[in-house]
């Protein structure tokens, strides 16, 4: 399974409201088709050490397979995706790609 995180920078403009009305539903409706499972939207509050976090959201779309990940990024409306993040955020998010690695359940 493969991850792709959008992480927007703390201390930069980020409107909220245009994010999860405007850009989501646009971002589903391209990324959807090609093999989405789960996506998960997290307002970072802080850090485990109580120091500032780099980040204020982080976006994590989850993708079947890495080919179906690699058919979002070219499906022909990724560019409006990408235009569209000017228009809620005033700077460049941080774009991770992982694989997802199974973990051994922790135990109490």
């Amino acid at each position: 399974m493969t991850v792709l995180r959008v992480c927007y920078k703390s201390e930069i403009h980020f409107d909220e409201h245009y994010y999860l009305s405007t850009h989501l539903p646009l971002t589903a409706s391209v990324m959807g088709p090609h093999g989405v499972t789960n996506v998960e939207i997290v307002r970072v509050t802080g850090t485990a050490d109580g120091s500032a976090s780099p980040y204020q959201v982080i976006f994590s779309a989850y993708f079947n397979s890495e080919s179906s990940f690699q058919h979002a990024m070219q499906d022909p409306r990724m560019p409006e995706v990408l235009a569209d993040i000017r228009k809620f955020y005033d700077g460049m998010p941080d774009v991770l790609v992982g694989e997802i690695v199974a973990l051994p359940a922790l135990s109490r």
